[in-house]
């Protein structure tokens, strides 16, 4: 399957005070998936192949809940390419 890069961007409900520490919990999923990632200023952008990647998204909105967030709002973005693409097309 092709390489896709997604840019994941996660928004707590900002009626919420605690999200237990939702962001840092989501970006342990990240590192530990053992994709490619970059994190940016406003979102964090996966390499990898389409089902590992939104796996991972499922994965972070699972744990985003149980680690405190009522709602959530997930914004993604997926380059997909027929030949695939990775951060190095992107430089």
């Amino acid at each position: 399957m092709s390489t896709v890069l997604a840019g994941i961007q996660l928004l707590p409900n900002l009626k919420e005070d605690h999200t237990g520490g939702m962001i840092d919990h989501s970006l342990q999923l990240v590192e530990k998936s053992g994709l490619r990632y970059e994190v940016g200023p406003l979102e964090t952008v996966v390499e990898g192949d389409l089902d590992s990647v939104m796996s991972l998204i499922q994965s972070i909105q699972e744990e985003a809940i149980q680690t405190g967030a009522d709602e959530l709002l997930s914004h993604v973005k997926i380059h997909y390419r027929k030949d695939g693409v990775s951060f190095e097309d992107k430089k």
